[in-house]
């Protein structure tokens, strides 16, 4: 099991501590800290882990409280190994064992000036009898901070898992506040200071691929044929629709992760149970509304006051371990993103792959892959949900563009299938300001205008971009919502190509 117990701080006062968690302020007792141990408790003793890496934990005296309250309950564990060592932070990661925990090692993350200080990376083997489990517990730093400061912590790991021998069975567990599809989302998003590598997707490698292609995802099937260091991350085993163990801004999101490597994969020695991952909420006790049922805290009098209910605003996540040789479970394959290059499944521009660089910048709007309404291939991507008093931003992309330097009238091609009350807009690279499209023929112009559009069937638009006299290198395109108005519409075969004509289908840039 992999767990972010969210702020799991004991009772006594050293100075580290949150505001709201000083002994004595904003209702932090003796009592809210012994309910906060017991919902904890009670979340591992359901689950009934071998070994956990728990995230959030004070120090050593809030994890020998919570190893007190386990064995109360009756789920006792033995062992245990804190990740306290070299660098002091405000919390650590531990790892809990019902079997012997030997070899700990922890490394300190390079302190980058003006940022926090990174948790440690903690090390150490779990002793099966005649086979031994290493493990490896990590917390990278928040998206507060730029996709640099966690690359920082991903090239520590990287450094280390280099002296691993090949076939030594290990997994990576732990909160990497990353995506399993980061590097699909995050220039978008504005965290790239990295130009376009991540460090759970490039340097831990769960991908294969390059910034402006789709993503090429390591699998099961191709794990055992990679001459570089690859790790498959389970979270491909689950449905598009059921991955989350957390939720920000109303979107889903899954920072937590069990990376497994080729050894976990082969003949020999531990093997991955194929398909066993999955996200635990102990029959749905751990949602509140849909979204994790995290340890509450409500403002009082301009203060924050601990309530004494929930639990985390994470949850746990759960996979199984073998002795023997892997055996893939071949049967009732989910609808996983295809991670394989594409091939006979539909042009470029569609969204066969995955939906990189699409995001929703507003709560209640999503976008999905879909595959009940396209215009070819199998999926579309689908924008659906609702703006509240504002106008919104209900889709948005960083599109890549490759065009060659004497290309002149460059277009945005998108077909449309849907309706809404919509605004549409692009700008360039280093052009600040916005150019708008506006009414049934999509004219230019200088400011927004919301048209009530309604698509009944698949229609082909062509957004003329201006702005530079070189072809830019990204063009940033976003679709608006009117205020409190619904939007439910489809995108597919998005491209950037010379006008006019098919020939400039050869040179067209595909949606990244």
């Amino acid at each position: 099991m992999e767990y972010n117990v969210e702020n799991l701080f004991d009772m006594v006062d050293n100075g580290t501590e949150y505001p709201e968690y000083k002994p004595g302020a904003c209702n932090w007792t003796l009592s809210t800290f012994q309910t906060k141990l017991d919902n904890i408790a009670s979340v591992i003793a359901a689950a009934r882990p071998d070994i956990a890496v728990l995230l959030e934990i004070k120090n050593e005296n809030a994890l020998q409280a919570l190893l007190k309250t386990l064995k109360n309950k009756k789920c006792p564990f033995d062992y245990y190994a804190l990740g306290d060592r070299p660098n002091r932070s405000i919390t650590m990661p531990c790892i809990i064992s019902r079997f012997p925990v030997t070899n700990l090692e922890g490394y300190g993350v390079p302190i980058t000036a003006g940022y926090t200080i990174g948790r440690n990376l903690l090390e150490a083997d779990v002793f099966l009898g005649r086979d031994t489990l290493k493990v490896f517990a990590c917390h990278w730093s928040s998206k507060k901070e730029p996709e640099s400061i966690r690359m920082a912590a991903a090239f520590l790991l990287k450094e280390r898992l280099a002296r691993v021998p090949l076939q030594k069975d290990y997994i990576i567990a732990g909160d990497l506040n990353e995506n399993y599809d980061e590097c699909a989302n995050f220039h978008t998003l504005g965290l790239d200071d990295t130009h376009g590598k991540t460090g759970i997707n490039h340097v831990i490698g769960t991908v294969r691929s390059d910034q402006g292609a789709f993503t090429d995802y390591v699998t099961k099937k191709n794990i055992l044929t990679e001459k570089d260091m690859r790790h498959f991350d389970p979270w491909l085993d689950l449905p598009e629709n059921k991955r989350m163990s957390e939720v920000y801004r109303h979107k889903d999101n899954t920072p937590d992760h069990i990376l497994l490597p080729v050894s976990l994969f082969d003949s020999i020695g531990l093997s991955y149970v194929d398909r066993s991952f999955r996200v635990f909420s102990w029959d749905g006790r751990l949602l509140l509304n849909g979204v994790p049922f995290r340890w509450q805290i409500r403002f009082e009098n301009h203060r924050k006051f601990h309530k004494a209910e929930g639990y985390s605003d994470h949850l746990p996540i759960m996979l199984k371990i073998c002795k023997g040789p892997f055996h893939s479970d071949a049967q009732a394959q989910p609808d996983t993103i295809n991670s394989s290059k594409i091939s006979g499944h539909g042009k470029p521009g569609g969204f066969e792959s995955g939906m990189e660089g699409w995001v929703s910048c507003a709560p209640y709007i999503t976008c999905i892959r879909d595959t009940a309404q396209v215009r070819w291939g199998r999926y579309c991507l689908k924008i659906s949900g609702s703006a509240g008093k504002q106008n919104v931003c209900a889709a948005r992309a960083m599109l890549q563009c490759d065009l060659p330097d004497n290309s002149l009238q460059r277009v945005l091609v998108l077909a449309l299938n849907g309706q809404g009350t919509l605004s549409f807009r692009t700008r360039t690279q280093k052009n600040k300001k916005w150019t708008y499209y506006t009414g049934e023929r999509f004219e230019l112009a200088k400011a927004a205008k919301y048209t009530v559009y309604n698509f009944t069937q698949w229609k082909t638009v062509e957004l003329p971009l201006t702005g530079q006299s070189a072809p830019p290198r990204e063009i940033q395109f976003e679709i608006r919502v009117k205020k409190q108005t619904a939007i439910d519409l489809r995108i597919d075969n998005i491209k950037i190509q010379t006008r006019p004509g098919p020939a400039a289908d050869e040179r067209a840039c595909i949606n990244p």
